[in-house]
């Protein structure tokens, strides 16, 4: 006969597990839309005991069987390979839909531009020359509409470099802020590790000191804090966890290790963006990350991509610096198309006189004369003064019969002039002071050293006379205020060319052929072809880009949910299967009582029925 309280205790153990079999099911019920929350369970084994050591037993006996039910602890359900595979999909799909938004904005600012677009404006411009070039050369009204359309291309252009500025400036911000905030979690997950760590050695101080390792019965929901900070991390970062044997992880993000368990912990730096034209983040040691995914990625290749004209910092991707580039590139190569196409023979000293587009940093001297042209890019374009001046300067042809030669001559016609002298010489609009030694030689090596290849000196009998090189260069010879022993033969009369409308629009349609040309674009050879190709070319390549982010992040979105609902599926709270749990745990309750109410009235009856005889 076994002892007569054993079976009370057996009921009084199993009624106890019951209860907290219902409690943890009722906690899962409860925290069913707790963001991180892990599915609990009560793991629970065969009651044994030997003589002298409970809990096990050398042998099966039967005066020991049946003793009950035990509770070793509340475990989490938790798969680690699905962890490591979803934080790897997160950070992927993380970062395409950090880059998809940014390149569709990108797209509809070049779309949207007065309702028509980049290549909406362009055939405008190209339809208002085609109409001046088959009507009149000298129709005021159609040279108007012409520069009109002109001037929206500049100001298209001006636009777009003030709104990709815009957007790159906020979005070097915004990577900042992101680079602080997942400093925040980094040192969340350590303050995590040293929660954690002072738990488990409170219960478990020996086998964590033995390099045993802890159980899996720990602080649960310190767990489920750090799982739930590792998983946003992975949004941000590549990053690779392992675990040590006192309860804390390692937390490697670019292949760096940030987290040290409860040793130490390393912050992420991001430079100074202006000093490097890049975002250059590192680790707080120094070392160099490995970012292969993420948003921080994605924020990188939007700030630093700049296809080939791409430096030591920035990265081959096709960001917003690209396409500023190559707006640029096409401010550029079509004003010097143009203003090529409309000079006389095409030279570059003609585009200071011809030009149709000049730059907001063109140098001009006191007076307005214009000193020297300053580089065109799709901030700076904009109308030449001379086109502003005159609508119809673009249907105007060289006079041949206009040509005049400006000579300098000095007094004394026997013999150089001792000393030094100083004149002032203006060409292709551009003035410059000349002082030189009185002879025909230090002359033309001044204006050489000024005007290379431009500017020829001739010396006959002591007659010095300097003319261009080409009579179709503007060169005006000015005296310097106090000169007293030069004398100008024919001053003040500029050698240059004179224009006059040529009705049959030869010179419009020269720029109309134009447009059609095939040039460069770029460094590197990035595109040849003509504008309306390179138009093309960068409206589809962003269209492109964008279309291929939305696939990949259609996929990533597919195998990340994949994956979430794997795990879910074990780590998740079922409603369905805790209300089953709980009414299989009431009931395993009501049982438990019941054999306790059955074990007191046996009891009772052993005490108080057994042994009176005759009574």
């Amino acid at each position: 006969m076994r002892s007569s309280f054993a079976g009370l205790e057996m009921s009084k153990r199993t009624i106890q597990i019951a209860q907290k079999a219902l409690d943890v099911s009722t906690g899962n019920m409860a925290n069913v839309m707790t963001p991180g929350f892990t599915r609990q369970r009560i793991d629970t084994n065969a009651m044994s005991l030997r003589t002298f050591k409970s809990w096990q037993t050398a042998q099966a006996r039967l005066s020991l069987a049946g003793q009950g039910v035990n509770a070793f602890g509340v475990a989490q359900i938790r798969d680690q390979y699905l962890d490591k595979r979803f934080r790897e999909m997160n950070s992927f799909l993380a970062e395409f839909e950090r880059k998809q938004p940014i390149y569709e904005e990108l797209q509809t600012t070049i779309d949207l531009y007065e309702n028509i677009g980049m290549d909406g404006i362009m055939a405008r411009f190209k339809a208002a020359l085609s109409t001046f070039a088959t009507d009149a050369a000298d129709n005021r009204e159609l040279a108007t509409i012409v520069r009109n359309s002109a001037f929206d291309i500049t100001k298209m252009l001006n636009s777009y470099a003030r709104d990709f500025s815009k957007i790159l400036e906020d979005n070097v911000f915004e990577l900042g802020a992101t680079v602080d905030y997942v400093n925040t979690l980094i040192d969340k997950v350590f303050l995590l590790n040293e929660a954690i760590v002072k738990e488990y050695k409170s219960t478990e101080f020996g086998n964590i000191d033995r390099g045993r390792g802890v159980s899996p019965y720990g602080p649960l929901e310190l767990l489920d804090a750090r799982n739930l900070l590792l998983d946003e991390i992975s949004g941000y970062m590549n990053i690779k966890i392992d675990e040590n044997v006192d309860g804390s992880i390692n937390l490697f993000m670019g292949d760096v290790l940030m987290v040290n368990g409860v040793q130490d912990r390393e912050h992420l730096v991001m430079r100074d963006f202006d000093n490097f034209d890049a975002a250059v983040i590192l680790a707080s040691n120094g070392q160099a990350l490995n970012i292969r995914a993420g948003e921080i990625r994605g924020y990188m290749e939007l700030v630093n991509g700049n296809g080939p004209y791409a430096n030591s910092y920035q990265s081959s991707a096709f960001g917003i610096p690209y396409y500023m580039n190559a707006m640029d590139a096409f401010a550029e190569a079509f004003a010097d198309l143009m203003n090529r196409t409309n000079g006389v023979t095409g030279t570059s000293a003609e585009q200071s006189v011809r030009a149709m587009f000049g730059s907001t940093l063109d140098v001009h001297g006191p007076d307005g004369r214009l000193i020297e042209r300053g580089p065109i890019t799709a901030a700076t374009i904009r109308i030449s003064d001379e086109w502003m001046q005159d609508a119809n300067m673009i249907g105007q042809v060289f006079n041949e019969e206009a040509r005049i030669v400006s000579t300098f001559n000095f007094t004394q016609a026997a013999a150089p002039v001792a000393g030094s002298h100083t004149f002032e010489v203006t060409f292709n609009n551009v003035p410059a002071i000349i002082t030189f030694d009185g002879t025909a030689a230090d002359l033309q090596a001044q204006l050489d050293s000024r005007f290379p290849n431009s500017i020829n000196v001739v010396n006959q009998g002591g007659l010095i006379t300097i003319s261009s090189m080409n009579d179709r260069n503007p060169l005006m010879i000015t005296d310097v205020a106090g000169n007293t022993d030069l004398d100008r033969t024919d001053t003040d009369v500029p050698a240059g060319w004179a224009f006059s409308p040529n009705l049959d629009g030869t010179q419009l349609h020269r720029l109309l052929l134009a447009l059609d040309e095939p040039i460069r674009f770029g460094r590197a050879m990035d595109f040849e072809g003509s504008p309306f190709d390179y138009v093309a070319f960068l409206v589809n390549r962003l269209g492109q880009g964008i279309q291929f982010l939305d696939e990949e992040r259609k996929n990533m979105t597919v195998t990340t949910n994949n994956l979430l609902d794997s795990r879910d599926a074990i780590a998740g709270v079922s409603v369905d299967e805790e209300g089953i749990n709980m009414l299989v745990y009431q009931k395993w309750y009501n049982a438990a009582a019941r054999m306790m109410t059955a074990m007191d009235e046996l009891l009772d009856r052993v005490i108080n029925g057994m042994g009176r005889v005759g009574l």
